[in-house]
């Protein structure tokens, strides 16, 4: 049995919270770096989207017309300005985004769980 890991990282965006979250889960193709190590298929991934609130999906698009493509995670908690988490579909990692006020506008926290017992498949894409 393998002990629980996580990872942490935290950004200052000088935006308020509200514009944060909005960017952050609106806009994830913007920021999530595109590229063979990013995508589960490389040779068919057009972008990722996020469904809001809680149920919702991260997707990774194969089909632009329709929007279809590898569910990559489920959201678990949708506070909008505050925090979104999101469980993997397909492995064992949880993901805790926080977005506080700040004074140069908003800190935005990343925590990254992996649970006791729980597996990663990052670094073994093309498995998927």
């Amino acid at each position: 049995m393998t002990a629980p890991r996580s990872v942490n990282s935290s950004i200052e965006v000088a935006v308020d919270p509200a514009t944060a979250f909005k960017v952050f889960t609106e806009e994830l193709d913007c920021w999530w770096i595109q590229g063979p190590i990013n995508f589960f298929d490389t040779a068919r991934a057009y972008y990722k989207r996020m469904e809001p609130g809680v149920g919702g999906r991260i997707v990774e698009v194969y089909d632009e017309k329709a929007g279809d493509g590898l569910e990559l995670a489920r959201i678990t908690v949708w506070e909008p300005g505050k925090r979104v988490a999101w469980t993997s579909s397909l492995d064992d990692v949880e993901t805790d985004i926080r977005f506080e006020k700040s004074a140069g506008g908003t800190e935005v926290r990343v925590q990254a769980t992996i649970p006791e017992g729980g597996q990663t498949r990052a670094g073994r894409r093309g498995c998927a």
